[in-house]
């Protein structure tokens, strides 16, 4: 494997901890918010839909590639995160929903647009051999924020109250801004033309050239050899695990274990994840993609089964705690390869659009099927629901068989 540089392992660190806390946020901490004060299972189903942003955030993505810098897009959008967890701290204490719904609702909306930002900003800073050398690094810290937020804010906010939990975590999304802002590189900018070839310097600020480039950054991803094979596989690849992952909080409240003890079970599950997804990023870039991929996908979900189980058995804390250990682990695998997949199937010109709309599709699925898992789950309870999950991974283990593992654009050789 080539030695890792020592900045870019700092600045993927920082960036990528800045984009897993505001997901952390909402998703983890926001569900455990909804089981703590005894929502209902619709209820924190239907903190998926905060998905939606993140579905359709391939609609504006362009306009980070032809305004201003991925990097500034970045930094700023983290400091507009962390006002808004302070904004939804001060509405926790009073338990009202609607003022709630509302606040994370515009949060997801800011923190969609950062998620473009800062995987252009990958992009863009990165080549391709790069980019999957550092994949376990960026998902490590995406990981690493999830324990701060599914398990050390959590159980802050269970030990003492959910100001101080959401609180903190604005506190620490503005300091993750102004860490980056100071230590981020500058690569070069260069607003992408018609058919991706760089502006000059006249035409950069010429709105027609853009305007054709606003729209060839879509025509470029959706035309894309084997479009169809790409674009269902990233449909259906996490179509299981989010529906597992969305009722896994009930079901381990209704097996008794409290918000503390969930906090606690948060953070080693994430640790384990973490582990994953660093032994997947590595294992990718020593075998490559295209013998990766597939062993990877497979691992992933077939750890669902591990929540049929649980369903069933209804084991001990120490049970549930090495069932969650291992679906955590091999998740983080299987998040790994996709990463790698995807950033592979975006052209260097439109690195921000193209990512962004390659994730659009894989949270489309997401957010339907994480909504319906509430009423689902509750029709036909645990054990029966996990199977349906599991079943509704089956397409992405065919899929993978068939879906290019090549790159879509080499790299130029670099400069001597």
């Amino acid at each position: 494997m080539p030695p890792r540089s020592k900045r870019a392992l700092l600045w993927t660190s920082t960036t990528y901890f800045g984009e897993g806390l505001p997901w952390s946020f909402l998703h983890q901490m926001g569900t455990e918010f909804l089981t703590a004060i005894g929502a209902s299972k619709t209820q924190i189903g239907s903190t998926s839909l905060l998905h939606l942003a993140v579905t359709f955030k391939f609609a504006w993505s362009p306009a980070l590639d032809l305004f201003g810098k991925r990097r500034t897009w970045l930094w700023v959008l983290q400091l507009l995160l962390g006002l808004g967890m302070f904004a939804v701290a001060a509405v926790a204490p009073s338990r009202n929903l609607t003022a709630f719904w509302l606040v994370v609702s515009a949060l997801a909306i800011v923190h969609a647009t950062h998620d473009i930002a800062c995987d252009g900003f990958y992009l863009q800073a990165l080549d391709k051999r790069d980019q999957a050398l550092y994949s376990g690094t960026r998902l490590g810290a995406y990981r690493l924020a999830m324990i701060v937020g599914s398990s050390v804010l959590v159980v802050l906010a269970g030990k003492t109250s959910w100001l101080w939990g959401f609180g903190a975590a604005g506190v620490l999304m503005i300091l993750t801004a102004v860490v980056n802002a100071a230590i981020m590189p500058h690569p070069p900018e260069r607003a992408p033309g018609p058919l991706g070839d760089p502006l000059d310097a006249a035409a950069a600020n010429d709105a027609h050239p853009k305007a054709i480039a606003f729209v060839d950054a879509f025509r470029s991803f959706i035309t894309q050899p084997q479009a169809a094979l790409v674009l269902s596989f990233m449909l259906f690849y996490r179509l299981g695990d989010i529906m597992m992952f969305a009722m896994s909080k009930p079901l381990l409240r209704d097996l008794g274990v409290d918000t503390a003890q969930r906090g606690v079970l948060n953070g080693l599950g994430t640790g384990a994840s973490i582990l994953g997804v660093v032994l997947g990023g590595a294992f990718v870039a020593r075998r490559g993609l295209a013998r990766a991929l597939v062993p990877l996908i497979y691992v992933q979900n077939l750890g669902i089964p591990l929540y049929i189980g649980m369903a069933v058995w209804k084991p001990h804390l120490a049970g549930i705690t090495a069932i969650v250990l291992v679906e955590q682990l091999v998740g983080g695998f299987g998040m790994a390869g996709a990463t790698v997949f995807l950033m592979q199937r975006c052209r260097r010109a439109f690195s921000a659009s193209h990512f962004a709309m390659a994730t659009s599709v894989v949270s489309l699925a997401s957010t339907f099927s994480g909504y319906a898992s509430g009423p689902l789950n509750e029709r036909l309870g645990h054990p029966l629901f996990f199977t349906v999950a599991f079943l509704a991974s089956v397409p992405s283990l065919v899929l993978v068989l068939l879906v290019p593992k090549t790159s879509i654009e080499v790299d130029p050789p670099a400069a001597l």
